[in-house]
């Protein structure tokens, strides 16, 4: 009886500051405001009621089993741009340098949570699930769409050729992942064991090798459309050459980072803020500098740097425990800022404008995933439960298959605009079930709790 009143009491409490909170909010934006430091100030104060509303949404959220991303994205939701209006669009687009320095951070932590010793115990784990998710889910979006993109609104009016090249797009997004969400998820259950370490090297890995299949899906849909097209083989070379020089820069800034912590090892969690912030704006700076004065087209990836320079630290110093000691008592604030922008971010009016192709979509790669991993568990002789809740850890998908819709769409502009309005309506569903799945799928392997 007394647990009982506690609840209903602390239901109560999070009802009433989460009605304070929206009024409050609510009167803000009445206030008449004009210059650019006052609409800086509504910004920031904007994004902190809705850190707030999100953090109580989320805590109670997890009284009916709801993972706490789950609420800080329901959150982001209903006060983004295509709900409530609370955040605007511009207001959104100014806190991307928060997604920079969030996704940056994370990546950090995905690094780190690859331990080389469990990636070679689980090595044909690995590469068959990456080997066949790809093979199949690719495969398997490809067909749908190259069959039924007559019977869609979307995409009935489409000549054939352009349809192929589509059905290559989306196929290849339909393949990546996201890293974040499965490392919030996974930080959030406290979960560790060989299903844990399975999913992460998975996923980091399609991450960093959905970059190269999309530069191929490129240049062969360029080919298909151009009878006279040809292959050209200094692309892969160029990719992988920066792809190599990302990889060697993060191992430096590992060793960097490991000595700091060996020799002065205070205030680290803010030294590792400053590192992913600084990551992020001199990628871009110096891709951008390069091309202005020297015409040299370097593009350098943030994620991948951070994301070696993790890996660095846990598998080759003696610092690892520490740094992700380190990491995780920032989770919390970067998670609700990231995952919370992610919810203002999903686009309601792409998921309305085509919810019947996105729904089929996302099912179609729902079930090459289930295929993909069921296989895979097959065939490495993965325990029984594993092989039937696999799937339920790949559904997330994030910032990496937006930013392919937005290059496609620079590429082909003809197809472009129905591309990144379905990727942005598939990635609105896959947002919110997947987080739900993949604790489930936690809870059901029996490995929340275990850290």
């Amino acid at each position: 009886m007394e647990n009982r009143y506690k609840i209903i009491n602390s239901i109560a409490v999070n009802f009433l500051i989460l009605v304070l909170l929206t009024l409050f909010a609510l009167w803000m934006r009445t206030l008449d405001i004009n210059s650019s430091w006052q609409k800086a100030g509504l910004v920031n104060m904007s994004l902190g009621f809705v850190i707030l509303i999100a953090y109580v949404i989320s805590k109670e959220g997890t009284r009916i089993y709801l993972p706490l991303i789950s609420g800080y994205i329901f959150a982001g939701i209903i006060a983004g741009p295509y709900v409530s209006g609370f955040l605007t669009i511009d207001m959104v687009e100014r806190l991307r340098l928060i997604d920079d320095l969030a996704l940056s951070f994370i990546a950090l932590t995905a690094g780190g949570a690859l331990r080389l010793q469990s990636l070679k115990r689980r090595r044909t784990s690995i590469l068959s699930n990456i080997t066949l998710q790809v093979v199949i889910v690719f495969f398997a979006v490809f067909l749908f769409v190259r069959m039924s993109g007559k019977y869609f609104s979307i995409t009935e009016n489409l000549p054939a050729a352009k349809i192929v090249v589509f059905a290559i797009l989306l196929g290849t997004i339909a393949i990546a992942r996201s890293p974040s969400s499965a490392i919030a998820i996974i930080s959030e259950c406290r979960a560790a064991g060989v299903f844990v370490e399975t999913v992460l090297g998975v996923t980091i890995t399609i991450d960093v090798l959905i970059i190269i299949l999309f530069t191929v899906a490129l240049t062969v849909s360029k080919i298909f459309l151009s009878s006279s097209g040809i292959l050209d083989a200094s692309v892969f070379i160029i990719l992988l050459g920066e792809m190599g020089f990302s990889i060697l820069i993060g191992a430096i800034l590992g060793k960097g980072i490991s000595l700091y912590i060996s020799r002065i090892r205070h205030d680290l969690p803010l030294f590792l803020l400053f590192i992913a912030f600084g990551v992020a704006k001199t990628s871009f700076w110096l891709t951008g500098f390069m091309e202005a004065h020297f015409n040299i087209f370097l593009h350098l990836e943030p994620l991948l740097i951070c994301m070696s320079a993790g890996f660095f630290v846990q598998n080759f110093s003696r610092e690892g425990p520490f740094f992700m000691e380190s990491l995780e008592r920032m989770a919390l604030p970067i998670f609700v800022l990231f995952f919370s922008l992610a919810g203002a971010s999903l686009n309601m009016t792409s998921l309305i404008a085509c919810w019947p192709f996105a729904l089929c979509f996302a099912s179609v790669r729902m079930a090459g995933i289930f295929c993909s991993t069921w296989l895979a568990g097959t065939l490495s002789r993965d325990k029984a439960i594993h092989r039937k809740t696999a799937w339920m850890a790949y559904m997330t998908q994030a910032g990496v298959a937006i930013g392919l819709a937005q290059l496609a769409e620079r590429q082909f502009p003809e197809i472009g605009v129905y591309l990144t309005t379905v990727v942005l309506a598939v990635i609105t569903i896959n947002q919110i079930v997947g987080p739900i799945m993949f604790k489930a799928a936690l809870n059901i392997v029996g490995e929340t709790g275990k850290q």
